[in-house]
């Protein structure tokens, strides 16, 4: 595990307790990246990934898309976040335990789906 994972767990865990409520902060949260793009979380999302197996980034292609496709993969990401932000409503917190996956197992879609989302902007 390296200081990333550590780091996201303990910010996760902090928003995993006091995110219960009628909003989830975890979604709200994962909208504004969505939306604003901030460079910090492109550079947690690189140093998530840092350690991660050689065998993971070989795999890892980003395909060329022009800006209207990704602006659809920002806007299809965006509803999925205002779906969870819907079902977050229940008393079963699925954006942390979902964000907590990511940060333990690193799959190789969330880390396509951040660079497709950073396309076109300069991190």
């Amino acid at each position: 595990m390296n200081e990333a994972q550590v780091k996201c767990l303990l910010v996760l865990s902090v928003l995993a307790i006091i995110g219960f409520g009628p909003l989830s902060l975890t979604c709200l949260i994962g909208m504004y990246i969505v939306i604003g793009r901030p460079r910090w979380f492109y550079r947690l999302t690189r140093d998530l990934y840092l350690n991660a197996s050689p065998k993971s980034e070989e795999r890892v292609a980003v395909r060329s898309r022009p800006g209207s496709l990704a602006l659809g993969v920002r806007l299809r990401t965006f509803m999925s976040l205002l779906i969870l932000l819907i079902l977050d409503i229940a008393p079963v917190p699925v954006t942390g335990a979902i964000a907590i996956y990511v940060v333990l197992t690193r799959p190789e879609w969330f880390r396509r789906l951040v660079l497709n989302i950073y396309r076109g902007i300069a991190p």
